[in-house]
């Protein structure tokens, strides 16, 4: 993925019915910019006049972004455009979107979208108290020689 030296800016189409979203969206919003940013949750009137044809690329599924240049990306590749429009994380976002770590980074968005909103009820939506309680429920994993099983 080629991130550019400079960008007029992006505008995100996501869920604004997940909690794990609109975390992500309000951490990105607090971070000092490198470039302009726009968020419009998918489900908003606005999102198909603003990007006529954005429910074409099932944006219920992954996160969309689009550039002021054109350009149009969904999950990691997304992701990474966030990141990179934060002016303190540009260098991981190049990192992030490069050969290396690319894959890794799609791999963990396809795990990431496909539970979110489980995820979502869990950490994102509930007290500190549920959150504490659903996590001491879930099953240990023991790890022996490098691999993983649960009992």
């Amino acid at each position: 993925m080629k991130l550019p030296t400079t960008s007029e800016g992006i505008e995100v189409f996501y869920d604004g019915r997940c909690g794990m979203c609109c975390s992500f969206h309000e951490w990105i919003a607090r971070q000092p910019r490198a470039f302009p940013i726009g968020f419009i949750p998918y489900q908003s009137p606005d999102a198909e006049r603003v990007f006529p044809g954005l429910g074409t690329l099932d944006p219920a599924r992954e996160m969309v972004v689009r550039t002021s240049e054109g350009g149009i990306f969904r999950g990691a590749e997304a992701w990474v455009w966030c990141l990179y429009s934060c002016a303190n994380h540009q260098a991981a976002a190049r990192r992030l979107g490069g050969p290396g770590l690319l894959p890794v980074a799609i791999q963990a968005c396809r795990v990431l979208a496909a539970n979110r909103h489980a995820l979502s009820k869990v950490f994102f939506r509930r007290k500190d108290r549920l959150v504490r309680e659903t996590l001491h429920r879930m099953e240990e994993v023991t790890c022996t020689g490098g691999t993983c099983a649960r009992p």
